[in-house]
């Protein structure tokens, strides 16, 4: 498995198990889903570390000639993406609210 089938894996991972998270915790717990978006937008840095400091301590125990500034730019890729998600949820989150709010008035 090459260094790009990893990164998809990682985001399509990530963003599945976020987004299945705010809409069961929407559901279930009556947690908004702008609230979710926020606590999703604080994990994009666990995240992102996580990925990086794992990719890198793989690189340097099986390539140690390796320069490891690819994993820099997948890092970067997978915040920027899971940061679009998170604005994405965040702005369907205080339109339900709206719209909620003007139907209950």
């Amino acid at each position: 498995m090459n260094g790009d089938a990893i990164v998809w894996i990682v985001l399509l991972l990530s963003i599945v198990i976020c987004d299945y998270l705010a809409a069961y915790l929407y559901k279930n717990k009556k947690i908004p889903i702008w609230a979710s978006a926020i606590g999703m937008a604080l994990l994009i840095p666990i995240i992102v570390g996580s990925f990086v400091y794992l990719g890198v301590s793989y690189a340097k125990a099986f390539e140690p000639d390796n320069t490891r500034e690819g994993i820099a730019f997948a890092g970067g890729f997978i915040a920027v993406i899971l940061a679009l998600n998170a604005i994405i949820m965040f702005v369907t989150g205080v339109i339900l609210n709206i719209y909620t709010f003007v139907k209950n008035k």
